[in-house]
C-alpha cells in the first residue's frame, strides 16, 4: 500500500465565534494532512458570526448545537460523526504547517502504543509555546498559579513546563490546541470527559490515556503556530470561571486515590482568589481599552 492510501484523518473542528480565525486555519489544512484522506466535521456551539458558513464552504459537515455544550462534549459529538482512524482536534486559532499532521500520523503509526500525540507549538511571532508539560504536584501547581503571571521564570513554572523536548518523547500531557488520537485509543477511554466544559479537558484526556496504558507523545520535529489568547476574545469572564473550576476538577481527578485529595478545599479557596484577581485584571484591561 502506498503512503497515505487507505489512511484517513478526521478533523473535529469546534467553533464558537471563530470566524476571524478560520480562514487562515482552513487554508493551511489540506497541505498539512496530505497525502492522507481528510474528513472535516465542524461542531458549532451557537456562534453568532459566520463560523458555520466558513466551515461548510470549505466542504466540512457541521453539527449545529442549539446551546453551547462545551468543548469536550462537542469534540465527542464530532468524533462520533466520522469513522476516520485518526482523530485530529485542532483549534481554529492555529496554523498548520505543510506536512505537519501527516508527520504526526506517521510518527504515531511507528508505535502501536501511542494513543495521543502533539507537535511542537510556536506563537505567531515565532516564540515557543510550552507543551509536553508535567502533571503538577500540589506545591508546584500552587506556586505556578501564584507566581506564573508576575514571575514567568520562577522555579515552579519552569518545573511545570518541563525541559524542552528535542526528540520524540513520552510526556504527561500536550497542549489542546492540536492533538492527534489513534481512534482505538480515543474509543478506549470513552472520548473526552464531558464534565470539563472548557479548559483542562486535554489534560484529563492525557491522564485517561496513561491510566488505560496508552502513550502520550510529543513530536518536536513537527511544528504548528498558535494564536495564544485567541480563545479569550469571546466571553472572557465565563472562561476565567471555567478555567478555575476545571483546574479544581482536575486536581480532584488526578488525586482521586491519593492522600493529597484532602487538600481539595484549600485548593478551591486558592483558585477562587486567583479567579477573582484574574477577573479584576480583565475588567481593568477592558475598561482601559474602551477609553
Amino acid at each position: 500500500m502506498s503512503r497515505g492510501e487507505g489512511t484517513s484523518v478526521g478533523l473535529i473542528l469546534v467553533t464558537y465565534q471563530s470566524a476571524e480565525d478560520l480562514p487562515p486555519f482552513l487554508e493551511s489544512l489540506p497541505a498539512a494532512v496530505a497525502p492522507f484522506a481528510l474528513d472535516v466535521v465542524g461542531v458549532d456551539n451557537v456562534s453568532a458570526d459566520r463560523s458555520v458558513e466558513l466551515v461548510e464552504a470549505f466542504g466540512g459537515r457541521v453539527i449545529r448545537n442549539r446551546e453551547n455544550v462545551g468543548l469536550a462534549a462537542a469534540i465527542n459529538q464530532g468524533a462520533a460523526a466520522t469513522d476516520a482512524e485518526w482523530i485530529l482536534v485542532a483549534n481554529p486559532d492555529t496554523w498548520l504547517a505543510p506536512g505537519s499532521i501527516a508527520g504526526l500520523v506517521e510518527t504515531a503509526m511507528s508505535d502501536d502504543g501511542i494513543g495521543m500525540i502533539g507537535p511542537r507549538v510556536a506563537r505567531f511571532d515565532g516564540t515557543q509555546y510550552s507543551t509536553g508539560r508535567r502533571f503538577p504536584s500540589l506545591t508546584v501547581g500552587t506556586a505556578h498559579a501564584l507566581l506564573g503571571g508576575v514571575w514567568p521564570g520562577n522555579p515552579a513554572t519552569r518545573r511545570y513546563f518541563g525541559e524542552p523536548v528535542t526528540t520524540v518523547s513520552a510526556v504527561d500531557w500536550i497542549s489542546g490546541c492540536c492533538m492527534l488520537f489513534r481512534r482505538s485509543a480515543f474509543d478506549a477511554i470513552g472520548g473526552f470527559d464531558t464534565r470539563y466544559f472548557l479548559y483542562f479537558e486535554e489534560t484529563k484526556a492525557a491522564l485517561d490515556m496513561h491510566r488505560a496504558g496508552w502513550r502520550v507523545v510529543l513530536d518536536p520535529n513537527v511544528e504548528i503556530r498558535h494564536r495564544e489568547g485567541g480563545s479569550m476574545r469571546s466571553a472572557p469572564f465565563r472562561k476565567i470561571r471555567c478555567h478555575h473550576r476545571s483546574a479544581l476538577r482536575f486536581y480532584c481527578d488526578y488525586h482521586r486515590r491519593s492522600p493529597w485529595l484532602v487538600f481539595a478545599p484549600v485548593v478551591a479557596v486558592g483558585l477562587v482568589v486567583r479567579g477573582a484577581i484574574s477577573g479584576l485584571r480583565t475588567a481593568i484591561t477592558q475598561r482601559i481599552a474602551r477609553q
